[in-house]
């Protein structure tokens, strides 16, 4: 929840695909909105693994995390 609130509080990146009505609202789940809150920020910062760590919650994947009509940003 603290990286879903420091990215989308703090308006680092557009949260708005994970808000109800949104492209990634669903699953509605913690651990969805939180991957996806973390990969903006993460390419954000150009891909730099200082802004991945999220202290260890977040990891790098050479998978496109996106699904249906939810589209993680990719730089």
């Amino acid at each position: 929840m603290l990286n879903i609130y420091l990215g989308c509080e703090h308006k680092f990146v557009n949260c708005k695909p994970i808000y109800p009505g949104g492209s990634c609202f669903d699953p509605d789940t913690l651990i969805s909105h939180a991957s996806f809150v973390m990969n903006a920020f993460f390419q954000l910062h150009n891909r730099t693994k200082e802004f991945c760590g999220y202290n260890n919650t977040g990891i790098i994947t050479t998978t496109d995390p996106s699904y249906g009509s939810c589209v993680y940003y990719i730089s």
